[in-house]
């Protein structure tokens, strides 16, 4: 059977349509992005450690005793330090400025309370009377315990003979109230000595 050309044209360009309507094929995958580089390892920080000043020290701007002074720390102060350097030790002070200090003029902290001296923090409250009474000295002892506050008053002198005068002046010692002393890292209750002249 012959095609003629029309026919020929006719069967090529339907050959074309069909080819050009077939599904083309999928695209590639996308190349897969670059891990990123690894972050580099942070430097490694020196461990903090705590220290009590056993006395007065000068803090200095940098590890040399030429350095300027920018801070003294005194005795019982609790410093951090977090580097240390040619027998110095970097620390921040309780307001948080920092500076260097000698380690051999600080001792390591223990947990252990620095060594005080009780501290009156509420006094007596005086009882004042406008009643005429005898005159005279009333002294008492009152044991102060280990959170400052008063367990006991005695009275050791009354030389106004009054009972109400020695009552009064124990009645003004039971309201004092004290930071109690520390020794040998343990706070200690004491004995408190309070006088009153009339």
């Amino acid at each position: 059977m012959r095609l003629n050309a029309s026919r020929l044209g006719l069967v090529a360009a339907l050959a074309v349509g069909l080819w050009g309507c077939a599904s083309a094929p999928p695209p590639p995958p996308p190349a897969p992005e670059p891990a990123p580089a690894p972050e580099p390892a942070p430097a490694p920080q020196a461990a903090e450690v705590s220290w009590i000043v056993p006395k007065t020290v000068n803090v200095r701007e940098a590890p040399s005793t030429k350095a300027a002074t920018v801070a003294k720390a005194s005795k019982g102060v609790r410093l951090t330090s977090f580097e240390e350097k040619d027998g110095w030790v970097r620390v921040k002070l309780p307001d948080t400025r920092i500076g260097w200090v000698k380690k051999d003029l600080l001792k390591r902290d223990d947990g252990c309370l620095p060594d005080r001296k009780e501290v009156l923090i509420e006094p007596p409250m005086l009882r004042v009377s406008d009643t005429p009474g005898a005159k005279g000295k009333v002294v008492v002892e009152a044991d102060i315990d280990e959170t400052g506050s008063v367990k006991a008053v005695r009275v050791i002198t009354n030389e106004t003979g009054s009972p109400d005068r020695a009552e009064s002046v124990k009645a003004e010692v039971r309201t004092v109230k004290f930071q109690p002393p520390v020794r040998r890292c343990k706070v200690s209750g004491f004995t408190y000595v309070y006088s009153r002249t009339f």
